[in-house]
């Protein structure tokens, strides 16, 4: 089976299980038909090959695979649950960060990702990242380092951090949203700059959205996607490239 086929938009609710799904995708890429979705993460369900990550610095940069369903509250700088959006009543996650005393600053992360599966997205360089974030509480209005992050060949962890692309975002962009319910953004995947050592053909991390600079943040992460085309959906708000 292709991985469009995988993951078109007609995708069954439910058909992948969340925990334990690092199966290598091994298919050639088929070019994607006109407004085609990749869906990285619908209704709690991560695509094939892929599973729902949080972690920090503080707790020694772990990489927890969320189960669908059920409350993780054993580390200390990130709390997540399940909660719903109330728009579609599909399934989110609610994510709680809680602020560092690191004097490197915190580093706090939801990943939709995988430890082994690797995607060439090369026919969605020139479209959209999408996805639905509610912000409960913005947090630190002095913040401004949080970061969308890209990254291939993530192996072991011990070095993964070297083959990352990052899309930077600001406070301010979370406090224009605060207590509004879900937003799509839309952000084009040309912010993801080419480096020499994050590859578009080998992507693991295919979205990780991070917290930074010992900040408190609320949110909620629903629905995120891919999409080929780079046309805005109605009603979202544009992250761009500056």
């Amino acid at each position: 089976m292709s991985k469009n086929a995988i993951f078109k938009i007609t995708m069954l609710a439910g058909a992948v299980a969340l925990a334990g799904c690092t199966d290598s995708i091994e298919d050639p890429v088929e070019p994607p038909e006109p407004g085609t979705e990749l869906v990285i993460i619908e209704d709690g369900n991560p695509a094939e090959g892929l599973s729902v990550i949080i972690g920090s610095n503080t707790d020694s940069y772990a990489r927890t695979v969320l189960t669908r369903g059920t409350a993780n509250t054993d580390m200390a700088a990130i709390k997540a649950a399940p909660t719903t959006n109330p728009a579609d009543s599909s399934y989110a996650w609610d994510i709680d960060t809680v602020a560092a005393a690191d004097p490197a600053g915190s580093e706090v992360y939801f990943v939709v990702g995988s430890d082994a599966a690797e995607m060439d997205l090369t026919e969605y360089a020139a479209g959209l990242l999408t996805f639905d974030l509610s912000v409960i509480v913005a947090g630190d209005p002095s913040s401004t380092g949080h970061q969308l992050i890209m990254q291939s060949q993530l192996g072991d962890g011990s070095t993964g951090y070297l083959n990352r692309t990052v899309k930077y975002f600001n406070q301010s962009e979370l406090a224009a949203i605060e207590s509004a319910g879900f937003t799509t953004i839309a952000v084009p995947m040309s912010c993801f700059a080419a480096t020499d050592t994050f590859d578009l053909t080998k992507v693991d991390d295919l979205f990780r959205f991070d917290i930074r600079n010992n900040d408190a943040v609320t949110y909620e992460i629903g629905k995120v996607a891919l999409n080929a085309d780079a046309t805005v959906p109605e009603g979202a708000v544009t992250w761009g490239c500056e």
